[in-house]
């Protein structure tokens, strides 16, 4: 498979370019800028381009719309870091074939680049939180509520949460309606769930600190 490839970190998209010549792909082009990217997609005719998330000019989201329009088009695979909002909503918009985090292996990503030139599509290392939810729900809760969330989570109770933040047990009983109300849930034992769905927090991480 002919791979072109952008990166931001020039250095890292040569390394991966190597690796990816060491398993069979012809790596057409190698480059940290978007713009030199769609030229030599235009000239070369990649079959797959694999794109880290780049300011631009163009920026992601418009190099992959005109990649798109190429007569040729190649796939489209986003390789990010997890927590690029904007990856994730390229991805849920069509704009990208593949999606996956920069923490995955080498491996993975390989097998991810078969499943894409195959003609389906991927995603590896990322939650299945919707960005868009995700963002409505930070948007809606205030910065107190935010933090009572995260007590919740790990499991602080009322009193500890109000000696924590040095406030009433009521105010605090207040925010943890708030948030109930904000979540759209009914129950605090349904805090981490829903908190986890929307992407403010990550549990299992949490779980391995978690307030006695």
């Amino acid at each position: 498979m002919r791979v072109a490839i952008c990166d931001e970190q020039w250095l890292f998209a040569a390394a991966l370019g190597s690796a990816l010549g060491r398993h069979a792909h012809e790596v057409v082009t190698t480059t940290d800028r978007p713009q030199q990217l769609l030229d030599d997609a235009l000239r070369l005719r990649p079959d797959l381009c694999l794109l880290d998330v780049v300011t631009g000019p163009p920026t992601s989201a418009e190099l992959a719309e005109r990649l798109r329009e190429l007569e040729s088009a190649p796939f489209v695979v986003l390789l990010a870091d997890s927590r690029a909002v904007e990856a994730r909503t390229m991805y849920d918009r069509g704009l990208a074939d593949g999606l996956i985090s920069k923490a995955c292996g080498f491996q993975t990503l390989l097998t991810l680049l078969d499943a894409v030139a195959g003609g389906g599509r991927a995603v590896e290392g990322w939650s299945a939180a919707d960005p868009r939810r995700h963002h409505a729900v930070v948007d809606a809760l205030t910065v107190r509520e935010l933090e009572v969330l995260q007590l919740v989570v790990r499991g602080y109770s009322t009193q500890q949460m109000a000696d924590h933040l040095g406030v009433s047990r009521h105010t605090v009983r207040t925010h943890v309606q708030q948030v109930l109300r904000k979540l759209q849930i009914h129950g605090r034992g349904k805090i981490a769930n829903a908190a986890a769905a929307a992407g403010l927090v990550d549990v299992a991480e949490l779980a391995g600190s978690r307030h006695r």
